[in-house]
């Protein structure tokens, strides 16, 4: 308090009591509580030493510390007693020099990606989860694999679903469980308007499409990157596990935010005020909610914890520098960080401390739990690496021409009142429910003389599923085309034409900002005498395939007529593949599995 401030330093004190200290004008000392815990994060660099103590200069062993922005109030605490501590490494006095530093900025600089506001490499790093540094051992920079000492973790706060308090009820009301399942929360957030019910979330009570997610980008905040980290551990290798973690990338992509604080905004708009047909809901931090609800909004917001368990961010302690002295005052600093009034500042800040243990704060009247929920096993490296991979990947913008082949033999019939061509929509439109509006998309149909001498004919214009052409969307003209196209009776199968046209048409129509592809989908081989042959075809693309502008072909074979070596060598010609399968489920499965992975390694 300023009135504090102002007030003349006493000149005696309690026998064993430390006087308050202070820094810049800001109390350092029992005055300033837990309110000076949170006014310290807005300092920048704290290097807690005074003039004439005698540790300063090239004389001192200085240990830069890169701290998260959630913790670095107790991490300076810390500091400063481990500063008044006045220890010696080899013969030299040892200092704490703390920065607040967001930890995607250190994870860009240690990977060797470039600058993202942080030029200097620190000798400790406190990120808010070990996420960071096993993304940065994946990362291939040469050293990074294994070279970081990780001493321990100073506070935990598990990723939980946060609700507005209205919403929450409204969901007991309805009858779900106090935990729900992340399947169940998941399929409740899915975008798919017409997708099928997932069979893995059971009998949800929770209506689909009745919440919007929120997510803080994974780019850029352990708690996307913690959420991707979930499902794909959720997954694991169950059927279709690819498919599905593409359809959570979708719904995941579509609730971005820029951060947790913008997560929580969301609760504040029409939206979250229930004037939208899905309320917002918020994957976040626990300590995130203790945070929020102490402002005391107009609705305070829940926290939910799953069924099967969730990840925790640890804010790991992990020595970077290879300099013997240094090395030896960070683990000096280890005791100071992991001592028990360090621990309290923790817990102030609504963090639970490594072991688990809640901040007596927590109960049900603030939305928290104090009983600590089951973590999941922490991926390896290698893991997190993948995924992150993956969702670079998914996360991406799709542009695709879609290609049906309608010859007389998709007339067949593989089920009971289902032909090859009706088989091959349905998977087609549930294709479509998986892609945003950004998406672009267009389709054709093949078979022979479609037009005149040519094979091939467009039914919709390649372009963004959410753009208007008349009085519909592109979507729904999609979806109208589906339900028009019909099979040509005696007609054979142009496949080499057609590619050739669609690859050509794709190339010239590149958008770098997207994933450029085909998808074709055909139940023979080529049928055409007076078109271009195998050889031609393959020499055609490979000659105009440009690593620069790449344009990926998919190919889909559904029959025992199908060749799959020739459609193999078109597809692989441009990085892509063939998929062949001889039931409807098998060309479903195997469709969002060329979905999930459309980017070529």
């Amino acid at each position: 308090p300023a009135h504090a401030a102002a007030k003349p330093a006493r000149r005696h004190r309690e026998p064993g009591r430390r006087p308050p200290r202070r820094l810049g004008g800001v109390l350092l000392g029992p005055l300033a509580g837990a309110v000076g815990l949170v006014l310290l994060t807005g300092l920048g660099v704290y290097a807690f030493t005074a003039a004439g103590d005698g540790c300063s200069g090239d004389d001192a062993v200085t240990v830069g510390v890169a701290v998260a922005p959630d913790v670095a109030p107790a991490v300076i605490r810390a500091a400063g007693r481990f500063n008044d501590a006045r220890h010696e490494v080899e013969g030299h006095c040892a200092r704490a020099q703390v920065r607040t530093t967001d930890p995607d900025a250190v994870a860009t600089l240690l990977s060797g990606k470039g600058v993202a506001g942080v030029t200097e490499r620190p000798d400790v790093w406190i990120p808010d989860s070990s996420l960071w540094i096993k993304l940065v051992e994946g990362s291939g920079q040469a050293g990074a694999a294994g070279a970081y000492q990780v001493l321990g973790g100073i506070a935990a706060t598990p990723i939980v679903l946060a609700m507005p308090r209205g919403l929450a009820v409204q969901l007991r009301n309805l009858g779900a469980p106090e935990q729900p399942s992340w399947t169940e929360l998941l399929a409740a957030a899915g975008t798919a308007s017409n997708a099928e019910p997932d069979e893995d979330a059971g009998d949800s009570v929770i209506p689909p499409r009745l919440l919007r997610l929120q997510v803080a980008d994974p780019d850029r905040s352990a708690t996307g990157m913690g959420t991707l980290m979930l499902a794909s551990s959720l997954l694991g290798r169950t059927p279709g596990a690819e498919a599905k973690f593409a359809g959570v990338v979708r719904t995941i992509r579509e609730g971005v935010a820029v951060s947790v604080k913008a997560e929580f905004d969301a609760f504040d708009s029409d939206v979250g005020k229930g004037k939208a047909d899905r309320y917002p809901v918020a994957l976040v931090p626990e300590q995130a909610v203790f945070g929020y609800n102490s402002r005391r909004p107009a609705e305070p917001v829940v926290a939910v914890y799953p069924a099967e368990g969730t990840v925790f961010l640890d804010h790991p302690v992990a020595v970077l520098s290879k300099d013997r002295a240094k090395a030896a005052a960070a683990r000096l600093l280890w005791k100071a960080l992991s001592a028990a009034d360090t621990l309290d500042d923790v817990q102030r800040l609504g963090f639970r401390t490594p072991a688990g243990r809640a901040p007596t704060a927590f109960s049900a009247k603030n939305g928290l739990n104090p009983s600590a929920p089951r973590a999941l096993p922490e991926p390896p490296a290698a893991a997190v690496r993948r995924t992150m991979q993956s969702w670079a990947q998914l996360a991406l913008s799709i542009r695709m021409l879609s290609i049906i082949d309608v010859s007389g033999s998709m007339d067949q019939k593989v089920a009971p009142g289902v032909t090859r061509l009706q088989a091959t929509i349905r998977t087609a439109q549930d294709g479509l429910s998986l892609l945003p509006d950004d998406s672009e998309l267009g389709q054709w149909v093949f078979s022979t003389e479609l037009v005149g001498d040519r094979d091939w004919r467009e039914l919709v214009s390649v372009g963004p599923l959410g753009q208007r052409l008349g009085s519909a969307t592109r979507r729904q003209r999609m979806l109208s085309a589906f339900a028009q196209i019909k099979v040509k009776k005696h007609g054979d199968t142009g496949l080499y034409e057609t590619v050739m046209a669609a690859f050509d048409y794709m190339k010239r129509t590149y958008k770098p900002e997207y994933v450029n592809s085909i998808l074709l989908w055909t139940d023979g081989r080529n049928e055409d005498p007076g078109g271009p042959s195998l050889a031609e075809t393959l020499e055609h693309i490979r000659r105009e395939y440009d690593p620069a502008r790449p344009v990926l072909i998919n190919m889909f074979g559904n029959g025992e007529d199908v060749d799959v070596n020739e459609l193999r060598q078109i597809a692989q010609a441009t990085h892509g593949d063939a998929y062949v399968a001889e039931t409807p489920g098998q060309v479903q499965a195997l469709f969002l599995k060329a979905l999930s992975q459309r980017v070529s390694p």
